[in-house]
């Protein structure tokens, strides 16, 4: 009976071993994917604007999503609302390349009714980064319907 291993066994693992070494170092390099960043930032911003919503609909008064511009202002950088203490919560729209919105005031009356800046009953922003594009259309009853992912 033979021990140990042969020439072909020993040129086989090695073969193995560097495709598996290979295919975890490509993973390891690969930086993040650009369509989950979009995805995350566009249910956050979904989940933040059905909040608005639904603080107004229960405190019977009016709540505000504001967009906040950039210093040039060619895009918007974050937004701003107010928690249930009404603590003021300023969330980052990191990552994107464009954020082109139709409105810079999400604002919901006592009934969940949009409203934007000037007497507007819906609006549309559009979020980018790269080739990935996600639309967030907010009609004038408040809902909320995410096109692109």
């Amino acid at each position: 009976m033979k021990r140990g291993f042969n020439l072909l066994e020993v040129i086989a693992i090695v073969f193995i071993l560097a495709i598996l070494l290979g295919i975890a170092f490509i993973s390891l390099r690969s930086g993040p994917d650009k369509k989950l960043i979009l995805e995350n930032v566009v249910n956050q911003f979904k989940e933040d604007i059905r909040f608005v919503r639904q603080r107004a609909i229960i405190n019977k008064t009016t709540w505000t999503l504001s967009l906040m511009p950039s210093p040039t202002y060619t895009t918007y950088t974050s937004y701003i609302f107010l928690d249930d203490k009404n603590n003021v919560v300023l969330r980052k729209l990191s990552n994107l390349n464009q954020v082109i919105s139709t409105a810079t005031l999400f604002s919901f009356d006592s009934d969940g009714n949009f409203m934007g800046d000037d007497s507007e009953t819906s609006a549309t922003l559009t979020l980018s980064i790269d080739v990935y594009t996600a639309t967030i259309k907010i009609n004038s009853l408040g809902y909320v319907e995410v096109i692109g992912l």
